[in-house]
This record gives C-alpha cells, structure tokens and sequence, in this order.
C-alpha cells in the first residue's frame, strides 16, 4: 500500500471514530471546561470520585480487589448472553455500551446547545463546519499531513492542532 493511501487510510479511520473527540476539540471552552480530559473537569469529565464510588460496591470510601473483581465478573456475566464464560463480539458491543454510556451521554449534552434534548442538523454540524478555514495554515484551503504532522515543517506558526 502506498504511504499517500496509508496516511488517507488512517485519516479516515480517525474521523469515522473522532468526529466526537474533534467535536468537543474544537468547541474547547463552550459549556465550561476546556478539553477531552477525563479526570480533570474537561466537558467529557468523569471524576475520580464518580468512578471510584461505581467500584466501591460497599460505599466504605476504600476499594478492595474482591470488589473490583466483583464488578469485572458481574459485568462479564450480565454480557455473556451464551453463558461460555467469554465475550464475543456481539456480547462485548453490549458492555462497551454500557461502559461508555456516560461519555456519550456527555457527548450528546455538548452537542445539543440549546438544551433541548435534541441534536438538530444545526448542532450537529456546528463544530466541523469551517475547521479548515480554522485550521489552514499555510492558506491553501485544506488540511495536509505536513501542516499538521510533519516535525521538520519551517512554518513558524505551528501545527494546526496547537490552537487554543
């Protein structure tokens, strides 16, 4: 496979499962909060205490590793619908599901603007729309690997991922 069809490969595997990440990127500071980190009040926040407390089966404040195998084989049971003691691929879709419920939740929340429990084409569109021109560097009107990814690029205006 040639490098230029490698590279569009990637790139299209990247958008298909980041269009949510580059989303909540490019809207860094909307709604509070200022990017894609987990633990550290980013819009896609999870807390430490959210997650301990999902763990902590006993609500003592303390986590034993009986209670994070617990959870572990408890999730694996409820997922394992023919009961062999293994996901397949059908089986583990519904745990990560569940395991990413929150983030999708969240992902949803920033999305839907106005609140109103609906992501209208509007929204959806809202956060990719113009991000070349956002994010051109050298004014070409797209976006290319050098601009973005190359470490020997000259341009003293940096990587288009730099931006704030």
């Amino acid at each position: 496979m040639r490098t230029e069809t490698k590279i569009l490969t990637a790139i299209s595997v990247a958008a298909a499962l980041g269009v949510t990440a580059l989303a909540g990127a490019s809207y860094a500071g909307h709604r509070g909060g200022g990017g894609l980190d987990f633990l550290d009040g980013g819009r896609f926040a999870m807390t430490a205490t959210e997650i301990f407390a999902a763990v902590d089966a006993d609500g003592d404040g303390e986590l034993t590793q009986a209670e994070i195998d617990k959870l572990r084989n408890d999730r694996l049971a409820a997922h394992d619908a023919n009961s062999d003691g293994s996901l397949n691929l059908d089986e583990f879709s519904g745990l990560w599901q569940e395991t990413t419920r929150p983030l999708t939740v969240r992902a949803f929340q920033m999305l839907d603007t106005d609140g109103d429990g609906t992501v209208t084409r509007a929204e959806y569109d809202r956060p990719l729309a113009g991000i070349v021109e956002r994010l051109d560097r050298n004014g070409d009107g797209r976006l290319s690997i050098r601009e973005g990814w190359d470490d020997d690029d000259d341009d003293s205006r940096g990587r288009w991922w730099d931006d704030d």
